[in-house]
């Protein structure tokens, strides 16, 4: 059994921190946090306002057989409360490829949807459209969604047409100027929508630095999704603009998939009870952060921080973590792994920063049958399927190379540890899985034909993984 169960933002040894009256002018910067410390349980589990995070390890017992462990941690965050139909304000920037490349049922069905997306807005949103091609312009900046508002943006969105290159990082960075951190309310969602069909060919380009500019905009309470519709547009920078700021990417291999990729975008963030999600673990001496799998982390002298971004309400983020355990020459028994750390702005009390904060530790033993019980099989599925979705994703990377040999390779490598797996530990997650590398390597034929299949099979292989690992 491991050491901790809490219900909410303590301090590293499970203690509740002294109170001390809140006057009311102070109350709304006050974080969250929780109440007290409960004891037993699996796991650990915080609760802090509507996000509840818990850690589970896979062996609840550590193999202090070697000198040193890889343990995979799960941290499991889900969002609290149900939907109620009331959601806060939302600031919104729709931003708008109208590059030459959308010429034709491209800007028609993008049009369409933003129609679409425009119905479901209220009188206190407020709206930015921003269109790019070789330039970016604002069609609207900011602008309240009442029945004026609304009249004008339809106006904009019809009149529409296509024209030059894709200045996309030019448009990423305009976007993030019109939500000026000064003058942001807690209360408000902030959220960029961004949608491309191709490569970008003007102004700044480079993936790595688009991304750190999505990141900067989340420090600042900004979320960004990114849309790629078709074949030719940029997967790297499309999904690192998403994790790094904190939303989703999307794959729209055409145009009759728009209307609906965009309703079930526009369905998740007005659900939202909690923005801003940020998970930062502090580890012990001798214990490293080796990999955090499907969500952008950056390294820290202690540990990691990892971006989430948003959950709405009864959403579940299963976040898997590869520690690497130094046990040393100490003596057996407890070992403190360190400390994980929540934080968030919590949309069902105004934004509401909240916080909460675990400490870690587990026994060690020597004998195999007690840790060999001590498996939380939940956590080796979830582990399996990342690393699943590892292997399909660099079958894909093969593909583009051209190397299809190697792809048969790696997926029927996966096949082969998932049977394995299954057999171990029985699971209807593993045997869709076992499926999906058996479907992906079937295709591999089909990719062989022409350059255009093999571009249909890379993007749709690399989307299937993205989703996986989230």
């Amino acid at each position: 059994m491991l050491a901790l169960f809490v219900t909410g933002g303590c301090t590293g040894k499970g203690l509740v921190e002294p109170r001390r009256e809140v006057p009311a002018s102070e109350a709304a910067e006050q974080p969250i946090q929780a109440e007290a410390p409960v004891p037993g349980g699996l796991g650990w589990v915080t609760t802090s306002g509507s996000v509840q995070l818990e850690v589970l390890p896979q062996f609840e017992v550590l193999d202090r057989r070697t000198g040193t462990l890889d343990l995979q941690l799960l941290l499991r965050l889900r969002g609290m409360g149900e939907v109620t139909g009331e959601r806060p304000p939302l600031d919104l920037a729709v931003v708008l490829d109208r590059s030459g490349s959308m010429a034709g049922e491209k800007l028609l069905a993008v049009k369409q949807a933003t129609l679409d997306l425009l119905k479901e807005l209220k009188p206190q949103d407020r709206l930015s459209l921003i269109a790019y091609d070789s330039d970016v312009e604002v069609m609207t900046d900011r602008m309240l969604v009442d029945e004026a508002g609304l009249k004008t943006a339809r106006a904009v969105v019809l009149g529409l047409d296509t024209r030059g290159g894709t200045a996309l990082g030019p448009a990423l960075y305009r976007g993030f100027e019109i939500f000026d951190p000064k003058t942001r309310k807690e209360d408000v969602l902030r959220h960029m929508l961004l949608l491309s069909d191709g490569q970008a060919n003007v102004g700044e380009q480079n993936p790595q630095v688009l991304g750190q500019r999505a990141r900067e905009g989340f420090g600042h309470g900004v979320s960004v999704s990114t849309l790629g519709v078709g074949l030719d547009y940029n997967e790297e920078l499309m999904t690192r603009l998403a994790d790094q700021g904190g939303g989703r990417y999307h794959f729209i291999p055409g145009t009759d998939a728009i209307p609906r990729v965009l309703s079930d975008e526009f369905a998740g963030l007005v659900a939202t009870v909690a923005s801003g999600i940020e998970v930062t673990m502090q580890m012990a001496p001798g214990v490293q952060v080796r990999q955090v799998y499907g969500y952008a982390w950056q390294e820290t002298p202690q540990g990691a921080s990892i971006l989430v971004g948003s959950l709405a309400a009864q959403q579940v983020r299963d976040i898997v973590v590869r520690l690497q355990v130094n046990f040393g020459t100490g003596a057996s028994g407890q070992l403190a792994l360190g400390t994980v750390d929540l934080r968030a702005k919590d949309q069902t009390q105004q934004g509401k920063p909240v916080e909460g904060k675990l400490a870690l530790s587990a026994p060690t033993s020597t004998d195999p049958e007690q840790i060999a019980r001590s498996e939380r099989t939940e956590v080796t599925v979830r582990v399996a399927e990342v690393e699943s979705a590892a292997q399909m994703q660099a079958a894909a990377v093969a593909v583009d190379g051209g190397d299809y040999d190697r792809a048969r390779k790696v997926l029927q490598d996966g096949v082969v540890a998932l049977e394995k797996q299954h057999k171990a530990t029985p699971s209807p997650k593993l045997v869709k899985q076992i499926e999906e590398l058996k479907e992906a390597e079937s295709g591999l034929d089909a990719a062989r034909q022409s350059a255009e299949q093999a571009k249909i099979y890379g993007k749709k292989s690399k989307s299937k993984a993205y989703k996986l690992g989230k």
